[in-house]
């Protein structure tokens, strides 16, 4: 069977209901889908009873039994308020509250084998497509689903990272703390006027995360530290306010953006396509960075360069650097995680860091909130009004990000000495007031108008948040605007 990307999505959701109704056949319990970790999607399996390895496997069995049935999916559209009473009677409140936010009249519902849920997004007609699947048990009634991501209909191997683990469930501990865990309960807060008292809460979460890194790159002793993450991951931001708590420290950073070494638009890399592939490292001037580096730690004195993406060039800006005795070199960018990058570093001079929002709040107990989805969100607001390209465009060339993420920025996760999760609990809400006038823009003709509807019925779930209880020093300014860090 062969996928493309929209498909992976009907699959994901078709292989959820598929699990959904296998728990309560043979578990007769809940099960949640918190978020996606690795290339799977992290599931809990909610029963007092302690699972193993034996539970989990009659689950895949019953699992392949449902779908060897090719048993019909049906899709109900009911009245908003059946769909509203249906939940309540249930007590799934998280549910009934999202339906009674939404604007449409009518709900979609999904039958299988006589269980009904709701699930966001298309839905396959019937199970038989969904033969291919793997469970990967984490112990304590937690698991890994996993499925093919694209056309080969190979299922990738789950690779733990306990530290990215570990964040999500710190976050996810502190918010449930709070009494919050599903967008309904953001949004009573947004009504009930108290919006501005939680963000102020959830920066500090925030800022006490990168004092804690700044705490351990002190103590490591190491002059070089490396900030790398995807696309729309706040790498700027973050790295110029950890500058700003290590300096607190006494030390000094001295800080470098790796884009400012893009080789020149001449000199960039082809992808497959013929077109200039700005995601892999080699479209880094890596002798002109090495060399760079190396004469900084020999304390030389190097004009740093700044690359003008109008121009397709690098440009001297009389920027020049010489590290004295409390200076530290902080880098930033798509590749910092990649040893390749400064191999002729020992890896223990070296103090890495792997950020990504990581958002642990969920729609509901079965669709969880997309990262990609919020770095989409971030990135195209920042590209239409800070370099005047269009949110089309951006979708255009979104599939290539992603690509380029999967093959050069993942497969390094496990080089990362500490994980900064920089997501904000409120930010959907405060992204929907600029990202959902841009959505609307893109024209029913557009190749990428679907896409535009599946992001603006995502938005709609939310209640908008105004950005003026947004600090000017918040990663979310860097998408925004009027950030702190704002040169010129």
């Amino acid at each position: 069977m062969l996928l493309d990307r929209y498909d992976v999505k009907v699959y994901q959701s078709g292989l959820k209901f598929v699990l959904f109704v296998a728990v309560k056949n043979i578990l007769k319990c809940e099960v949640t889908f918190p978020h996606s970790l690795d290339k799977g999607l992290y599931t809990k399996i909610n029963t007092p009873r302690v699972l193993n390895a034996d539970d989990i496997e009659t689950l895949k069995v019953e699992m392949q039994r449902i779908i060897g049935l090719d048993a019909k999916i049906s899709k109900k559209v009911i009245a908003k308020n059946e769909a509203y009473n249906y939940y309540l009677k249930l007590k799934v409140k998280e549910k009934a509250g999202n339906i009674n936010n939404q604007n449409n009249k009518t709900v979609t519902l999904y039958e299988l084998m006589g269980v009904y849920n709701y699930f966001m997004g298309d839905m396959p007609d019937s199970t038989g497509m969904l033969n291919k699947f793997e469970l990967t048990f984490l112990g304590d009634n937690d698991l890994i689903l996993s499925f093919p991501l694209d056309k080969t209909g190979v299922i990738p191997e789950y690779i733990h990272q306990e530290k990215i683990f570990a964040s999500f469930k710190e976050y996810d501990a502190w918010i449930k703390s709070l009494g919050i865990e599903y967008v309904n309960d953001l949004n009573n807060i947004v009504s009930q006027n108290k919006i501005k008292e939680f963000i102020k809460k959830n920066d500090i979460m925030m800022d006490n995360q990168i004092y804690k890194i700044a705490e351990k790159v002190k103590d490591s002793g190491r002059k070089i530290i490396l900030l790398g993450g995807p696309s729309s991951s706040g790498k700027t931001t973050s790295a110029r306010k950890l500058a700003l708590y290590l300096s607190t420290f006494g030390l000094n950073p001295i800080y470098l953006g790796l884009d400012d070494y893009f080789k020149d638009e001449g000199e960039k890399p082809l992808d497959h396509k013929g077109e200039p592939d700005y995601e892999s490292l080699e479209a880094i001037d890596l002798e002109l960075f090495n060399k760079q580096l190396n004469d900084m730690l020999d304390g030389k004195e190097v004009s740093i360069p700044t690359y003008n993406f109008a121009l397709g060039e690098k440009e001297y800006k009389q920027r020049l650097v010489k590290l004295n005795y409390n200076d530290i070199i902080l880098i930033e960018g798509l590749h910092c995680l990649n040893e390749e990058l400064t191999k002729h570093i020992p890896r223990d001079e070296k103090y890495k860091v792997y950020l990504s929002p990581f958002t642990p709040l969920n729609i509901d107990r079965h669709n969880h909130l997309s990262t990609i989805d919020v770095r989409l969100l971030r990135r195209f607001i920042r590209d239409s009004w800070a370099r005047n390209f269009p949110p089309e465009n951006t979708l255009k060339i979104w599939e290539k990000v992603r690509d380029g993420e999967v093959k050069h920025i993942f497969p390094h996760t496990g080089e990362a000495d500490a994980v900064l999760n920089t997501a904000f609990i409120y930010e959907v809400g405060v992204l929907k007031v600029y990202g959902e006038p841009l959505l609307y823009n893109i024209p029913p003709e557009s190749k990428y108008y679907n896409e535009a509807r599946r992001l603006i019925d995502f938005l709609q779930m939310f209640f908008p948040i105004p950005s003026e209880y947004v600090s000017p020093d918040n990663v979310l300014r860097e998408f925004i605007g009027g950030s702190y860090f704002e040169e010129g």
